[in-house]
């Protein structure tokens, strides 16, 4: 009985435990520190030898004289300038595998030499655009392919795409004819009509006046992501007429939209201004003034500063949206801040000239809440020039992506051998 009692008291123990597999200690982070330089914050001045924190991918802290954590790498970088990477907001194939179609996402390509040369240059994030067949869509008109903007992450997918989609375009309001106009104007009629019936719906639910087994309104079609704010719009307007064209679009439905290879928009800024659209401007994009017409035409070196006098906010784009080796030197995107420069011989102060290659550019791309900027939280993309960054002798001696140096000039085979001459 006494060996029954102890069978049956065994069979109810408890099974021995296995031993729980223990969770891999978490990495510590890794800090990284550039110390010395002049930092272009863009959004809050210029800090003179100032030290930029970073911690794994995100500047961690800005300002003089930091309490550096134990084990931090640190980089002298004194008597030199630190800045955001600049921001393209057009680009032609960069980053895209040759023949490529479908999603941005689906077709980037990190191992591409473009987007060293791109690094080399202090390009850190870019707007691209791809036609439906598969083509590469890089400033003119824009194409009603997908978008997206990407960053030039050399060697790791993870994390290249920033947003996708980044825009949507509305050319054919402007290039197209009268049914085009008319498809698309009673496509913001019914997304309007949407976006209210959703807004209508949320109130309700908030005041839990819903009906019974009423179902939830979504408005997610890009027209109705326009309205929403979620999406910015693009047209290709280069003349006053197609400026004034797009401009009775925006100023029916309200939504954000950036008007695109702008060439006469020094003539109507006001009305620009009014209608709080973004402009994206070629600088160097010389045209003649048509002597048939009374009004004011033709290009202006003087237009950045005259958009800016009347508060419109704006991005500066080379005369070719690509990563070229060959060509006119400094007329594609391996010479953006040039472009720049010619934007403050026409007028415009030096600190707008940046913030249109940075922080404008960035905003305009709709991903200035990660990077445009040199701000505690945002992405960890910065470059560290030689010398001034609007002077055609700077070079860029590195380049920072999501915390991680990827460009070295004395290290690379791009622009080593070359002696900068910045002051």
């Amino acid at each position: 009985m006494k060996l029954a009692i102890a069978v049956v008291l065994l069979g109810l123990q408890e099974p021995p435990k296995k031993e729980e597999a223990k969770a891999p200690a978490a990495k510590p982070p890794v800090y990284t520190a550039l110390v010395g330089g002049d930092v272009h914050t863009i959004s809050r001045g210029v800090l003179r030898g100032a030290t930029v924190l970073l911690k794994d991918q995100k500047i961690h802290r800005v300002g003089q004289a930091l309490d550096l954590p134990e084990g931090t790498i640190t980089i002298d970088v004194t008597g030199k300038r630190v800045l955001p990477g600049f921001v393209a907001v057009q680009a032609q194939g960069l980053a895209l595998a040759s023949g490529a179609g479908g999603k941005v996402s689906d077709s980037l390509d990190p191992f591409q030499e473009q987007v060293k040369i791109a690094l080399a240059c202090g390009i850190t994030s870019a707007f691209i655009e791809m036609g439906g067949s598969g083509g590469f869509f890089g400033g003119g008109t824009p194409s009603a392919g997908s978008n997206a903007v990407v960053k030039m992450s050399y060697g790791a997918l993870e994390g290249m795409t920033l947003l996708e989609p980044a825009a949507h375009s509305l050319q054919t309001w402007v290039s197209g004819g009268a049914a085009d106009r008319h498809e698309i104007r009673q496509s913001f009629v019914k997304a309007r009509d949407l976006v209210e019936r959703e807004r209508d719906f949320e109130r309700r639910r908030a005041e839990n006046k819903l009906k019974p087994n009423e179902q939830p309104v979504r408005a997610a079609d890009p027209f109705a992501r326009l309205l929403k704010g979620e999406l910015i719009a693009r047209i290709s307007a280069p003349d006053a007429d197609a400026i004034r064209r797009a401009l009775e679009l925006v100023n029916e439905f309200r939504f954000r939209c950036v008007l695109m290879d702008v060439v006469e928009g020094w003539t109507l800024p006001d009305e620009i201004g009014r209608a709080r659209a973004y402009v994206v401007v070629t600088v160097r994009n010389k045209q003649h003034a048509d002597r048939r017409m009374a009004r004011p035409s033709g290009s202006s070196i003087e237009q950045a500063a005259i958009l800016r006098k009347a508060g419109v906010k704006f991005a500066i784009s080379p005369i070719t949206p690509a990563v070229t080796t060959g060509g006119i030197a400094g007329r594609d995107l391996t010479g953006l801040p040039i472009e720049a420069a010619f934007a403050v011989r026409g007028g415009l102060d030096e600190a707008a000239a940046l913030e249109a290659i940075t922080l404008t550019a960035a905003e305009i791309c709709g991903v200035d809440a990660r990077v445009g900027s040199i701000e505690e939280g945002k992405d960890a993309d910065l470059v560290v020039l030689d010398g001034d960054p609007l002077d055609y002798r700077t070079f860029v001696d590195l380049t920072f992506v999501n915390g991680k140096l990827l460009y070295e000039k004395s290290k690379s085979s791009y622009f080593n051998h070359l002696k900068g001459k910045g002051r």
